[in-house]
């Protein structure tokens, strides 16, 4: 498990020394007289603060990158970054849940995020019977989960893009995983009304789409109020704050972004409600809140 967790935030680590470099590239570009000044503003204040001693540690980071698929959606990003300066929604801006659902399969089942979904299995010890809620699901989540937890398990998969969802179901049905799997078309914040009691919630790269509070607060009704919640982020502000910025200029390109979590506003949230509950973190990047 150990190896699996230092491979995830090294491969974090990866992704974003690949932002650093591609921000400095486009910095040598960038003139400041753009169409969309405030994205060129954000760039030029940036630019203005960028260190290139950080260079280095982003060539160190990249090095130890073994797997160059989880590149490519900075790839997207950077190449977006351009057209952005003409306009904020630019047709060219390929980041889209709903308009750009093909791309986004494609680096959800090829990317970071499959890392990701086997990182929360093994750490939940995710296996057959086991009933799971899953806000954010995507396109390829669904197929993923409920493949584990066999015809006795049920897998809820909630997602307010139904170009993904569509894809979803797609794999599901032609992997016969489809009688174990629901999938609800829905913003994960909004309020869901659950029939049964779920085993694991799993909350993974969408609270920075979403209030966090309300996704939680769906968490815990789902629950029962007693089980396992798997939170995961690129990132959490306070743990690694020296990534914010950059984060937020590339992330801000995708429809929806808010911003990201905080470790403690997680934490505030169920000191707030008054349950009892630990909180792990598990490297950087991944929690498990048990109640």
């Amino acid at each position: 498990m150990m190896k699996l967790l230092h491979e995830l935030d090294a491969m974090m680590d990866s992704i974003y020394g690949y932002m650093v470099l591609k921000s400095y590239v486009f910095l040598l570009r960038f003139n400041g007289n753009y169409a969309n000044r405030d994205y060129a503003e954000r760039w030029k204040k940036y630019g203005e603060r960028f260190d290139k001693s950080v260079l280095s540690k982003a060539c160190e980071a990249l090095k130890n990158c073994r797997d160059g698929k989880i590149l490519d959606l900075v790839d997207a990003m950077d190449r977006s970054s351009y057209y952005a300066l003409i306009h904020p929604e630019h047709p060219n801006i390929t980041l889209g849940f709903i308009k750009d659902a093909d791309l986004w399969n494609l680096w959800l089942e090829s990317g970071i995020y499959r890392y990701v979904r086997r990182a929360i299995a093994e750490i939940l010890e995710i296996g057959s019977g086991d009933k799971i809620v899953d806000f954010g699901c995507g396109s390829a989540s669904p197929k993923f989960y409920s493949s584990l937890i066999g015809s006795s398990g049920l897998y809820v998969g909630i997602d307010y893009s139904k170009p993904l969802l569509n894809i979803a179901e797609k794999k599901c049905r032609n992997e016969k995983l489809i009688d174990r799997v629901r999938l609800i078309h829905s913003k994960a914040e909004s309020r869901i009304h659950f029939n049964k009691n779920y085993d694991v919630a799993i909350i993974s790269a969408v609270a920075e789409y979403s209030s966090i509070s309300g996704i939680l607060r769906n968490a815990l009704e789902a629950l029962g109020y007693e089980g396992s919640i798997a939170i995961f982020s690129e990132l959490f502000v306070d743990l690694q704050p020296e990534r914010v910025e950059l984060f937020n200029l590339y992330y801000s390109l995708i429809p929806g972004f808010r911003s990201f979590p905080s470790l403690r506003e997680i934490e505030e949230f169920f000191e707030k409600i008054g349950l009892d509950y630990s909180l792990k973190p598990y490297g950087n990047h991944l929690l498990v809140v048990q109640l």
